[in-house]
């Protein structure tokens, strides 16, 4: 792994960045001094990966997307169908 604002590839471990959906680990740019959390491909992304992956689950397997919408709902999960329609753009080839 490389920072992306300088290319140096010397990266510590410095920590973690907590939000609701849990913790991430820091790593630190020794060059720069920047602060860098690893992208897993779910970067900046409001909900958590597991929920991401079922939705897209869901559409592959033939569902609407109010349908999806609903089953999500069922297990305390909200979010719009044009949302998971985005999730199934980006992520639909990849999972």
């Amino acid at each position: 792994m490389h920072c992306p604002s300088c290319g140096e590839a010397r990266l510590v471990y410095r920590g973690y960045r907590y939000n609701r959906l849990g913790r991430k680990r820091l790593r630190l740019c020794t060059a720069c001094r920047r602060k860098i959390t690893p992208d897993d491909g779910f970067l900046r992304m409001r909900f958590s990966p597991e929920d991401i992956r079922s939705a897209v689950l869901l559409r592959r397997k033939g569902l609407s997307l109010g349908e999806v919408q609903k089953r999500l709902a069922g297990q305390g999960i909200t979010v719009s169908r044009w949302t998971i329609l985005k999730w199934f753009r980006k992520y639909g080839k990849r999972l």
